[in-house]
């Protein structure tokens, strides 16, 4: 993800607590841009979470009044000069005023800057909800690193301005920085070390990390790929590295050569996967799983051209996170195999319909940055769902052809959802201000149902008609229509606009089925029937009860707040199971901690599912030990449109430790764990769906 408004993607169980690359604002903007170079000298005081600047900036002729630079209100003891002479300056809300005598117009000048700063934001450690993946941390300086956002204001970042840097950090021993362009070497000198850095590409906002790192390198032509990791994780530096070079060759093939001197993937203090300008950030606890170098990685390198190369014109809506998602996230998946990608739409599809309410719904071109779980389901979801519409809808050749043409003629330049448009519309000869209207500029998404379908015979086989209807407000979509027969299947496209459209298909032999869009290239909105009960559903719950089993202990309590806080619920009332009364509530989404001592509160398990006290199993594996715990999502007994959650804990430590991470197993409404680590996780099927029907009754 960018430096600015992105986290790394959720994917499969954890990638929720990396995939926390939030955005930090981008300076305010200003009509006029000029150059400024600045020699920036930091030293950095990690016992003291204490930064000491000073910027020597050289800024272009220009026809300003005042110089006016973000800079954090945290900075102190400011000291300002204008070609060698002090000046007053006024510095309030972050930022600083410089006036220019009228002389100094239409001149190049000379601004020093010395400042001082403590940046001591708590940092989360081990994090429960990761649904805002910022943490609110923007700057922090502390004894195991520096974190430090562009967005934090902790350098001098001249408004309206094309900066350049000469960057040179000074640290305690063995303390290394790392920043965006090119490295010019790391030394120790006079007890310190000192890291210097070149940046002459454009940047929106720069970020700097710190911390006791040693480097690995490799070259990839005139690119520099390197590994920035503490000791303990220097023997994962050749696979980064190798992926790396994979990586960048493939988005070279797919878009144009690589915008930047190096890709660096450095090693964060806290739990963050942050993407900036040719490196990315992620956290020693997250650097280890299996999963990242296979998709995270890929998705952050993606960036250095969406997000990083071509910048994001926030005006219209942020687009770079659903395209990066679809070529990396997406695109992996697709490349593996036609199941995967499928399994892949329709999981985009499922989290836009469950975390993205029409209640709580919005427009893609009012997505700027992901902070909750709603933001991440359009942003990242229904955006990469609308690229690939849109690649159907174009061609393979005209849709890469247009990527190619937008990175060629926007680098380092903002592009809008606009431009897009224009982009795609002139590699396709037509107006396609239809296609972005309702999928970019329009909230929702089209609800489908059949209706009157009816099976005859029809010469030597057999004919199916019937309706295709969508909701208003409508969408103009093409929709596969698939029957299902013992000869195989039968397919037809209708193109939806209004109301409906009929369906007429013919099969040789009896149909079994008929289902619309079976392959999920489409985005609708799905039937509560057709999203089966998951973690996922909770996290989208606007309402719910938790039901303490038994007499609440202070370990059962503890493990209730554990869940609310991790699964980020709002809404929340704790009870005990005394306090239930006759039957369970049916206006609420439930979550029952322990097994009932009424266990007809318990809806019907699925097959191969046995809850018993002390024990439970899965499809024939028993889990029977003091460290096993089980999670289940299920529907509400008596309410068809509520879900029921069961946490059946066999022991409190290794509870704790599993039901901290449940929340990232969002798509899942089935997890077993053994001493904290994820042993089973499924999801139950579908049982029904408003666009798929069955004939297994019927006969020649």
């Amino acid at each position: 993800m960018s430096a600015h408004a992105y986290f790394l993607r959720s994917l499969a169980a954890w990638i929720l607590l990396i995939a926390v690359f939030a955005g930090t604002p981008a300076s305010p903007a200003a009509p006029e841009t000029v150059t400024a170079r600045h020699r920036l000298d930091i030293e950095v005081i990690l016992r003291e979470s204490r930064l000491i600047g000073r910027d020597r900036v050289e800024i272009a002729a220009g026809e300003r009044g005042e110089l006016a630079f973000f800079l954090s209100e945290r900075a102190g003891n400011l000291r300002v000069a204008v070609n060698g002479v002090p000046r007053a300056f006024r510095h309030s809300e972050a930022m600083l005023r410089i006036p220019l005598r009228d002389d100094e117009r239409g001149r190049p000048v000379q601004v020093e800057i010395a400042y001082e700063a403590v940046f001591d934001d708590p940092v989360p450690v081990t994090p429960l909800n990761t649904d805002n993946p910022g943490f609110g941390v923007a700057a922090a300086i502390t004894a195991e690193g520096v974190f430090l956002l562009g967005g934090a204001g902790w350098y001098p970042d001249l408004v309206g301005s094309r900066p350049e840097f000469h960057l040179t950090v000074t640290a305690p021993p063995g303390i290394l920085a790392v920043t965006a362009g090119r490295s010019l070497g790391h030394i120790e000198r006079d007890g310190a070390s000192l890291s210097a850095w070149h940046i002459d590409h454009p940047v929106r906002g720069l970020a700097l990390s710190a911390a006791a790192y040693r480097v690995q390198e490799r070259r990839r032509g005139d690119v520099v790929v390197a590994t920035y990791f503490r000791e303990a994780n220097q023997d994962l530096a050749p696979a980064y590295l190798e992926a790396t070079i994979a990586y960048l060759t493939l988005y070279e093939t797919l878009f144009g050569p690589y915008p930047f001197p190096k890709f660096a993937v450095v090693e964060n203090f806290f739990p963050t996967g942050y993407g900036f300008p040719s490196y990315t950030l992620i956290g020693d606890s997250v650097l280890r799983l299996p999963f990242i170098i296979a998709t995270s990685l890929g998705h952050e390198i993606a960036h250095c051209w969406w997000g990083n190369g071509v910048f994001v014109d926030y005006t219209s809506g942020n687009w770079s996170e659903g395209l990066t998602t679809y070529v990396s996230d997406y695109l992996y998946q697709e490349r593996a195999s036609a199941e995967e990608a499928r399994n892949a739409r329709l999981q985009m599809i499922r989290s836009y319909s469950t975390l993205a309410p029409p209640e709580r719904d919005f427009p893609l071109s009012a997505f700027t940055s992901r902070t909750d779980t709603v933001t991440k389901a359009v942003g990242y979801d229904k955006g990469a769902m609308v690229f690939h519409m849109l690649r159907r809808e174009v061609g393979e050749e005209r849709f890469w052809s247009s990527l190619r043409d937008i990175y060629r003629e926007h680098l380092f330049r903002a592009a809008s959802w606009g431009d897009i448009q224009k982009s795609f519309e002139t590699r396709a000869g037509r107006s396609l201000d239809w296609f972005f209207e309702q999928w970019v500029r329009r909230p929702g998404a089209p609800r489908l149902r059949l209706e009157t379908v009816g099976v005859h015979p029809a010469g030597n086989g057999f004919r199916i008609d019937g309706r295709l209807t969508q909701e208003k407000p409508y969408f103009r979509a093409t929709w596969e229509a698939v029957a299902e027969s013992g000869g195989g299947a039968a397919t037809q496209s209708l193109e939806l606009a209004d109301g409906s459209g009929d369906l007429a298909l013919a099969t040789a032999q009896k149909p079994t089925a008929l289902r619309i869009d079976p392959a999920a290239h489409g985005l609708r909105r799905l039937a509560p029937s057709e999203i089966p009960p998951a973690v996922n559903s909770l996290k989208s719950a606007r309402k719910v009860t938790v039901v303490i089993a038994g007499e609440p202990t202070p370990d059962t309590r503890r493990l209730a707040d554990l869940l609310i806080t991790s699964l980020g619920l709002k809404q929340v009332t704790v009870i005990a199971e005394a306090e239930v009364g006759p039957a369970l509530p049916a206006d609420r989404d439930l979550i029952l901690v322990g097994l009932p001592l009424e266990r007809s509160w318990l809806p019907e398990l699925p097959p191969g599912v046995e809850l018993e006290r002390g024990r439970f199993s899965i499809h024939g594996e028993i889990f029977d030990q003091a460290s096993d715990t089980f999670f289940g999502v299920l529907r509400h007994p008596q309410a068809e449109d509520r879900i029921l959650a069961v946490l059946h804990p066999l022991g409190r430590a290794a509870a704790e430790a599993a039901t901290a991470k449940i929340t990232h197993y969002g798509r899942y409404g089935l997890l077993a764990f053994r001493e904290g680590v994820n042993r089973v996780k499924g999801s139950w099927p579908v049982a029904q769906s408003p666009v798929s029907m069955q004939w297994n009754s019927i006969q020649n």
